[in-house]
């Protein structure tokens, strides 16, 4: 059946009406081109936002202090709730909890010889790397012999390592003594850390700082949590979270402020779920588009079948069977679909790399920040394989219609078709 002059008889068909066919064949190139290019933007979206926050763990919560918004028990609305040893030893306390991180934010200026800049100076201890996602690139972070000494260490972020040592033959400040606030520090570590704006950043040990500042008050407190997998473990949590600091600190846990809650479990979830509404509606596009070549090539293979009536009752007339006249017609409109729609694919994934590539050596990839945007537009092999299925059923779908309507034509009548 699938001999030489099988497939000749195809291709033959084929080149007789060039230009159709190349006009055929294009409308399904750019359906599969399209719903490429459209899911790999995609996924480089995805990729870029996801890429941002890979290195935090997922399973922790940001309290931040803040004022109320409701009088309660004789207080008066906008009274500010800081945060102290009090709510860490309650956070400590509950069973879903496992590392806690308090962090005491100052404000400060890092000197290091005549240069100087403008810094955040936290307070926090060593899980807190690992929770922020926090990038050491020489040296190391605090460690538990730093706070259990409360020795005075610090970690710069990289900007300012450079900032301090440009025109210098120094590389590195690590084992450096630097200055923050007329205080004597010594680097130990220097990291890559997603900042907004021009403000550095510097990492020293809570237990250090509260000692210095003779200060409990801390304005944030990170911990990591388990057992929370779900959106709904998560939501309850929260709230029982909420009335319990409300509790400790005498305001109305019905109020929306007072203290700033944030689970990076409930985000990511929350990002997935845009992520994912994003891809159906980029799938409903570019199968939409996808479609509308399919529909083009069954109404050419409409036409075809009418101009080659007087072969086919010619065919059947000599006594070629239904089911092989059925075959090539069905084969003709598959040669077309998978011919154009590989063409299209292939297009549509070199004009991504391309992209990619272009992007990477331009160095558009981040928003300046530090923060990506736009990571890796590429579809993933699975999509491909799928594309590939849906094209081969798109053209035997295509073609069945006409070929079936062909073989039911008597001989007789075929060959007197005008």
């Amino acid at each position: 059946m699938f001999n030489r002059d099988f497939w000749s008889e195809i291709f033959m068909a084929l080149r007789r009406n060039k230009l159709r066919t190349i006009l055929t064949g294009f409308a399904i190139s750019w359906g599969i081109f399209m719903l490429i290019i459209l899911l790999s933007a995609g996924n480089g979206l995805k990729n870029g936002v996801t890429s941002n926050f890979a290195d935090r763990i997922k399973n922790t919560y940001t309290i931040w202090s803040s004022s109320t918004e409701l009088p309660y028990k004789g207080h008066k609305a906008g009274r500010f709730i800081m945060m102290s040893n009090k709510d860490v030893q309650l956070f400590e306390s509950l069973h879903q909890v496992e590392e806690v991180s308090p962090t005491m934010s100052k404000g400060g200026t890092l000197i290091f010889g005549e240069k100087s800049r403008t810094i955040g100076l936290e307070g926090v201890k060593p899980i807190y790397k690992n929770i922020e996602g926090i990038k050491i690139l020489e040296g190391r972070f605090i460690n538990e012999n730093d706070m259990k000494n409360k020795t005075k260490v610090v970690v710069i972020d990289v900007d300012s390592n450079d900032e301090l040592l440009r025109n210098t033959e120094e590389i590195t400040l690590v084992g450096k003594t630097v200055f923050i606030n007329g205080l004597s520090f010594t680097v130990v570590g220097v990291c890559k850390v997603n900042m907004w704006g021009e403000r550095g950043m510097a990492y020293a040990p809570y237990a250090t700082l509260q000692a210095i500042y003779n200060n409990n008050d801390c304005y944030q407190i990170t911990f990591t949590t388990k057992g929370l997998d779900t959106k709904e473990d998560n939501e309850a949590f929260k709230i029982e979270l909420k009335r319990k600091i409300a509790a400790l600190h005498e305001f109305s846990p019905e109020d929306k402020r007072g203290v700033w809650i944030d689970s990076h479990m409930l985000d990511s979830l929350e990002t997935m779920r845009i992520f994912n509404t994003i891809n159906i509606f980029i799938w409903v596009i570019g199968i939409a588009m996808l479609i509308s070549g399919v529909v083009g090539v069954s109404n050419i293979m409409r036409i075809t079948v009418k101009e080659r009536t007087n072969e086919i009752g010619i065919r059947k007339a000599l006594g070629a069977k239904p089911r092989s006249i059925l075959l090539s017609i069905i084969m003709e409109s598959l040669v077309i679909t998978t011919i154009f729609g590989y063409i299209g694919m292939v297009c549509g994934i070199g004009v991504m790399e391309l992209v990619n590539m272009a992007m990477e050596a331009s160095g558009e990839l981040s928003d300046g920040n530090g923060m990506s945007v736009f990571v890796n537009p590429t579809v993933d092999i699975t999509i491909v394989v799928m594309a590939t299925v849906v094209l081969i059923i798109s053209g035997v779908a295509a073609g069945f219609a006409p070929a079936w309507n062909s073989v039911k034509v008597k001989p007789i009548e075929a060959m007197n078709y005008r």
